[in-house]
């Protein structure tokens, strides 16, 4: 009797537990069938987005003599070269505007867009050890690395204050709009790298040719130069098309005294450029995200 009792008791406890099993909730981790983002469970991976950015900045400038000053030497030393081969060539390459002060923006500008696309486009395959291991949100990867792309325009910003006090450029309220111009072009920044990182989750050839592309856009881009002073007024249209000549223009028009006002349609084309650019990147992404641990 002892043994039916026992055994009657050891069957309503494992009746116990497979029911209390069975009430536990069941997390489905698997992609959507539409290729959309969830933006609400984005949101929830903010944390490890800061601290893969912080993984970034740490990694970046490990081992380095010089640190945090690499963020701002790069900037520096092209502003430099810049200053040098113009004033050898006699081109005045700003109009009337002081050409360091407005080369130097140009620059702060630019390096956030050439440090977030690089480290952008290669952010997948560069982890592919993590996203091979658990999961998260892929795109997590492209905005940390915009993220640590932020970090360094933040040091240089500061340097770049100590250049117009330099250059006793005076304070006007268009400074204020100064870190829109440099959100602008964190959002253009986010839309090239969705569409680059997926596309070096397929063709690894991107990495190779990404350097030259950023060279290119280094001289295609009003950054030595303004568009005012060397761009042929019947081919400003077609120039305008780039959508980071908004906001190096932008940023010259809020910082410079003197400096052309942003023209409107240049503002209208990166923007829409920029939007096209996002959407269809965030689908195409969105796309990838299912495959990318086979691929990489």
């Amino acid at each position: 009797m002892d043994r039916a009792v026992s055994s009657s008791v050891e069957g309503s406890s494992h009746a116990v537990e497979k029911a209390s099993a069975l009430s536990k909730p069941i997390y489905d981790i698997s992609p959507s069938s539409l290729h959309v983002f969830r933006f609400d469970e984005l949101w929830q991976y903010r944390h490890l987005a800061a601290l893969l950015a912080w993984r970034h900045i740490k990694s970046r400038y490990k081992q380095t003599m010089l640190g945090l000053l690499w963020a701002v030497i790069v900037p520096i030393a092209y502003t430099l070269i810049f200053v040098i081969f113009f004033g050898l060539v006699g081109v005045h390459p700003a109009g009337e505007l002081p050409y360091v002060p407005s080369t130097f923006a140009a620059m702060t500008v630019w390096q956030l867009f050439a440090r977030g696309v690089s480290e952008g486009a290669t952010s997948l395959t560069a982890n592919a050890s993590l996203i091979s291991k658990v999961y998260f949100p892929r795109i997590i990867l492209p905005l940390a690395a915009i993220l640590s792309a932020l970090f360094d325009v933040a040091i240089s910003l500061v340097i770049l204050a100590g250049v117009l006090f330099w250059f006793q450029v005076p304070l006007q309220p268009a400074m204020m709009l100064a870190p829109v111009f440099v959100l602008q072009t964190a959002l253009i920044v986010f839309a090239f790298s969705l569409w680059l990182s997926a596309i070096d989750g397929m063709y690894r050839d991107l990495r190779h040719a990404l350097p030259l592309l950023l060279q290119l856009g280094l001289f295609i881009s009003p950054v030595a130069y303004t568009t005012s002073a060397l761009i042929p007024e019947q081919w400003a249209w077609l120039y305008e098309c780039n959508p980071l000549v908004a906001p190096i223009e932008g940023i010259r028009w809020a910082l410079l005294q003197g400096a052309p006002a942003v023209n409107l349609a240049a503002l209208v084309k990166s923007l829409s450029i920029t939007g096209v650019l996002m959407v269809t990147g965030l689908l195409f992404f969105a796309r990838m995200e299912r495959t990318i641990v086979d691929r990489v």
